[in-house]
C-alpha cells in the first residue's frame, strides 16, 4: 500500500470529523447543549438501558466528569437515571423521549451537512462509500491487537 495516499486518507477523514464537528457545536450552543453531553446522549441512545459504569468504560471518561454530564442531563429531563432494585450499586441510564427528540434534531443537522455538501455531486456513490467504510472500520477493531 502506498503510504502517502493512506496518510492522506486519514488526515481526510479527521479533517472531515474536525469540520463537521465544528458546524455541531454552533448548532448545540444553540440548544444549549454541549459536545460531551451530544456524545454521551448518542452513545445513550444505542444501548438501552447502560449501567453509569458501562458507560463511563465505552466513553473512557473519569467517573467523576460522567456523573457532572449525566446530572445535568436529568436536570434537563433529556436523560432518566435509576437504581436496580435487586443491586442497588447499579445505576441505569436511558434517554428521555425529550432526549430522543433532541438527539434525533442534532443527528439530522448533521446528516443536513453531509446532504448539503454532496447535492452538486452527481457520481457520488454513498452506499459504496459507507460499504467501504464499514469494512475498514471494521477491520481496524479487529486488528487493535496487532498494532504496534
Amino acid at each position: 500500500m502506498n503510504m502517502e495516499k493512506l496518510a492522506d486518507l486519514e488526515m481526510l477523514l479527521r479533517e472531515i470529523n474536525h469540520q463537521i464537528n465544528l458546524y455541531t457545536r454552533c448548532f448545540l450552543n444553540e440548544k444549549g447543549i454541549t459536545m460531551s453531553r451530544f456524545w454521551v446522549m448518542n452513545k445513550l441512545s444505542l444501548d438501552k438501558p447502560i449501567t453509569m459504569k458501562d458507560l463511563q468504560k465505552q466513553l473512557l471518561l473519569a467517573p467523576a466528569t460522567l456523573t457532572g454530564l449525566i446530572d445535568n442531563l436529568v436536570e434537563d429531563n433529556l436523560v432518566k437515571r435509576w437504581r436496580d432494585d435487586a443491586d442497588r450499586r447499579l445505576v441505569y441510564l436511558a434517554l428521555t423521549p425529550e432526549g430522543h427528540r433532541l438527539l434525533k434534531e442534532i443527528l439530522q443537522y448533521r446528516i443536513s451537512i453531509f446532504e448539503n455538501s454532496l447535492k452538486n455531486f452527481e457520481k457520488v456513490n454513498i452506499e459504496q462509500i459507507n460499504d467501504d467504510l464499514r469494512m475498514i472500520l471494521n477491520r481496524i477493531k479487529k486488528t487493535k491487537d496487532e498494532l504496534p
